[in-house]
């Protein structure tokens, strides 16, 4: 049978077709974490490697790191373990003033 020029494949498609199956791996997550105004210096506020599967080699590997909404850095991870712990306690009336609810 043969093939008429619309049937054709393209190698277009096929070269979208293999980067979509290797960027369908590749994803994006938000974790969302609770953490009491009162938490002290180094308290321990999750694993974030564990959450998201990872192990902290490949949370190394992937050159994972916390971006700050603000100025001030007040988690810190080691991208080691994965481990998320309070770096800065927090006041809450500096963060949202008299604004509820505070997130």
């Amino acid at each position: 049978m043969k093939l008429r020029k619309s049937e054709e494949p393209l190698p277009g498609r096929a070269v979208a077709l293999i980067l979509l199956l290797c960027v369908s791996e590749m994803r994006a997550e938000t974790v969302r974490y609770s953490v009491s105004e009162e938490a002290e210096r180094g308290s321990f506020v999750a694993n974030i490697a564990k959450d998201l599967g990872l192990s902290g080699e490949e949370l190394l590997a992937r050159q994972a790191r916390l971006v700050p909404e603000g100025e001030k850095q007040y988690f810190q991870l080691n991208q080691h373990t994965g481990d998320l712990v309070v770096r800065k306690q927090m006041d809450r009336e500096e963060l949202c003033g008299q604004s509820e609810p505070c997130l």
